[in-house]
């Protein structure tokens, strides 16, 4: 799927039915029972179920699990305390060790995982049930630190990582838990207190999670059986997975397990869509590596949508081609059969393909779903793409050569053992064996989210032309678009509305989210027509970034595709009443919709929940810097500041206040601490160049040439410069300034005429007669200054 395979625009009504795939209604079905009432007539699939990952995903902590893991012979020290873990008559408990000499038990009550770790829950209280900081690495029997194992690599200039403490709320059960790891979880908080009397039917991921609830199923078949007959296909009363479900749903109902994202709702049901339900992340998140390998853990969904055989043949590959419903693989015995029939030839040739002999024993799966490893769980890539050495010396990721040949200490995420001479070694191999343009598809995809992540917007005509590639999959454009958050130039907007018209719901979603900040027309008519789009998503997202707009004139149907999509987007903002983000949005929304005084109590609660994020603290500053309360605005920020005392954004902000307070030495140093986070903050930079340049300071003039640089296209950052240049007697650097400026090819028109007025004073008519004529041929000048340009280069001719 690609931008140039759009899908021409259709009113809100062709949309509404289009694509339609509704829920099972499971109102006959009766209640859920649980796996046990499965038994009598399906013993072989209970078996096959009971023993598998997914009926294992959670289990009780019992003598019979406490037999099989290896006894611990001496503590862990994790930070300054110490815990083990000791077995006894009801299971297991956790013992922990403080510094003053005290000690506390906890009761070690579930193991979930167990593929190839275990972590377990301890019960604390307000009934949360916490990750112990203990973990159990199945594959050597060996316990460790399981906060530590969780700190990823992100290399080089990438943000740094640490371990959490084992108590932190992202790390409770109750709170983060999406139903992935039991069946019909009913959480059950109680806002009042922060308490939770969370009940599930039965640990694991039971039958009736995929086939609906089997009451009704269960009376039937008795029912038939006491009449001495066999139940009826066509009154099962249960959900059917391949025969109710079409491939798309059947995909859908494996997804919310799988994926790494943000829930929008709380019932999803098996037969609807994902993107009806969820969002999902992409490489905009440095979990990925810039080429989209796994860095982080992902959850596999993100790579499916990359997958060019899900991708380019629609309809021929799903989940359960390769998976059995209890998460299976089908083809352990001969993993090249899972590549069939599609590429027969290939296997049937597998050597041949590979350039590996048979005694290696290598299989498709080996070079094309190579496996690492995050905290010690092992998953393989499924976006399916060929080994691509190349981009393990371009960016660090991990490939499949290497993976095999030298490189054993990158299975389980060191990636650091990556040796330049290896990767140089198998990228010749690989060029050798399949040309010298083997990975570059990977290569321009990399260093296309690499730019966006770097901030390179003077490649801008290169990302925006690589939205047009037919190799930018969905994956790609959504991380694209959502990198173009951060990029401050005017002419992204016309590709991104492009994008509303995508085939894929996930690029309109994203698409749509991405044009809150463009007020144009055309961008509200796009957004109006996406909040009746048949994907939830979709409309929830184009409502998000139609809130504040004036829809006065638009038609009555659009105006209730908007109510619709509105009530939707509230109900995104309210259902995880027990997390600190929640409470957090509800805060911008009520800010976006001019309600200070629900959004500062909305940022309240979400710092109530979680004391140690700086992000509701910044914006709660904001609301109260524009109801003129700048005390209150910067206590709040001083407040962040002991938290992340370098963060720019918060230091900028403390600087503004500092300046409104006349404290102009502490401004001036919030203003450098904002610069060396982040040297590309333009306002930062001009900011401390005025407080600077008002003394007549060198460095002040050195952070009003880089702000003016940074962001050519602000007029005021280039005449800011340009006037303390002249207050001091340095009027002959203006010309080299700006002749600087313009050659970023995004000079505001001003600066283009100021220079030209110039040379035409100093009757350098020809020089200010090109000036005119770059301007006049600058695509990103509005067309009114071309215009102006063109009529002063003729007036000088």
């Amino acid at each position: 799927m690609n931008a140039k395979n759009v899908l021409p625009l259709l009113s809100a009504a062709a949309w509404a039915t289009a694509l339609a795939a509704s829920a099972m209604d499971f109102t006959e079905q009766g209640e859920y029972l649980g796996s046990s009432d499965c038994i009598s007539c399906h013993e072989r699939f209970y078996e096959l179920w009971s023993t598998s990952h997914h009926g294992k995903a959670m289990e009780a902590f019992s003598v019979s699990l406490a037999k099989s893991l290896t006894p611990m012979t001496e503590p862990i020290m994790i930070g300054q305390e110490k815990f083990i873990v000791e077995f006894d008559e009801h299971g297991g408990i956790l013992k922990g060790f403080y510094q003053d000499g005290t000690e506390k038990v906890w009761r070690l009550r579930h193991s979930f995982g167990g593929r190839n770790v275990r972590y377990f829950l301890i019960p604390m209280d307000k009934g949360k049930l916490q990750v112990a900081p203990l973990a159990y690495y199945v594959h050597q029997g060996r316990w460790y630190d399981a906060t530590a194992s969780m700190v990823r690599d992100f290399q080089d200039d990438g943000p740094a990582d640490e371990a959490v403490h084992w108590t932190d709320r992202s790390l409770t059960f109750n709170t983060s838990c999406h139903d992935c790891h039991v069946s019909q979880l009913e959480k059950n908080y109680n806002p009042a207190d922060d308490s939770y009397t969370t009940t599930w039917k039965e640990p694991g991921i039971n039958c009736e999670t995929c086939h609906g609830p089997a009451e009704a199923h269960v009376r039937e078949a008795k029912a038939a059986e006491a009449r001495g007959e066999e139940l009826k296909s066509d009154n099962l009363k249960l959900l059917r997975f391949h025969e109710d479900l079409d491939m798309a749903q059947r995909d859908a109902t494996c997804g919310p397990c799988h994926a790494k994202g943000q829930v929008l709702t709380r019932d999803f049901t098996p037969g609807e869509l994902f993107f009806d339900h969820y969002d999902l992340t992409s490489y905009e998140d440095r979990d990925f590596w810039p080429d989209g390998r796994d860095l982080g853990e992902n959850y596999t969904q993100t790579g499916w949508m990359a997958n060019q055989c899900n991708l380019k043949s629609p309809g021929t590959l799903e989940c359960i081609h390769c998976h059995t419903s209890s998460g299976r693989f089908r083809f352990k015995d001969n993993p090249n059969q899972a590549c069939l029939p599609c590429h027969e030839k290939r296997v049937e040739n597998i050597h041949l393909h590979s350039r590996h002999a048979a005694e290696t024993g290598v299989t498709c799966v080996d070079c094309h779903m190579p496996t690492t490893a995050q905290a010690y769980m092992s998953r393989s890539d499924h976006t399916f793409r060929p080994p691509s050495p190349a981009a393990t010396l371009e960016f660090g990721s991990p490939n499949a050569c290497n993976l095999c040949h030298h490189d054993k200490d990158a299975m389980w995420g060191d990636y650091k053992g990556h040796k330049k001479e290896d990767a140089k070694w198998a990228d010749q191999h690989v060029k050798e064996w399949f040309g010298e343009d083997s990975g570059a598809t990977l290569l321009e995809q990399g260093r296309i989210i690499q730019a966006c992540r770097n901030y390179e917007w003077d490649k801008l005509p290169e990302i925006l032309a690589y939205l047009e590639n037919p190799n930018c999959d969905p994956a790609n454009s959504v991380a694209i678009l959502r990198l173009l958050n951060n990029c401050p130039r005017p002419e992204k907007w016309a590709a991104i509305r492009k994008l509303t018209g995508h085939e894929h719901e996930w690029v309109r979603a994203t698409a749509a989210a991405s044009l809150q900040y463009d007020m144009a027309p055309e961008t509200t008519k796009a957004l109006l027509l996406l909040a009746a789009d048949r994907y939830r998503t979709v409309r929830i997202r184009a409502a998000g970034s139609l809130l504040t707009r004036n829809l006065a004139g638009y038609t009555d149907e659009e105006h209730a595709a908007y109510d619709q999509a509105h009530e939707e987007y509230w109900n995104s903002l309210i259902i995880w009443p027990d997390r600190w983000s929640t409470h957090y949005n509800q805060g911008i929304y009520y800010d976006r919709i001019g309600e200070p005084d629900k959004s500062l109590a909305a940022y309240e609660k979400s710092m109530e929940l979680r004391n140690d994020v700086i992000q509701p603290m910044i914006n709660a500053a904001m609301v109260h810097a524009r109801a003129g309360n700048s005390t209150n605005a910067y206590e709040m920020l001083r407040r962040a500041l002991t938290i992340e005392p370098n963060d720019p954004m918060v230091n900028f902000n403390v600087a503004l206040l500092e300046a409104e307070f006349n404290r102009l030495d502490q401004a001036a140093t919030h203003l450098r601490t904002a610069l060396k986070a982040d040297p590309q903050m333009a306002q930062a930079a001009y900011n401390l160049g005025v407080l600077l340049c008002r003394d007549n300071q060198a460095e002040g003039f050195k952070w009003l040439e880089s702000a003016a640089t940074l962001v050519p296209e602000n007029w005021n950052y280039t005449s800011s410069y340009l006037f303390f240049l002249q207050q001091a007697n340095r009027s002959a650097e203006a010309e080299p300034f700006l002749l600087a400026v313009i050659a970023t090819g995004r000079a505001d028109a001003q600066t283009y005429f100021t220079l030209a007025g110039s040379y035409e004073q100093e009757g350098r008519l020809s020089e200010a007669q090109e000036i005119y004529r770059k301007a006049k041929l600058a695509k990103h000048l509005p067309m009114d200054a071309k215009r102006y340009a063109s009529q002063m280069e003729q007036r000088l001719r």
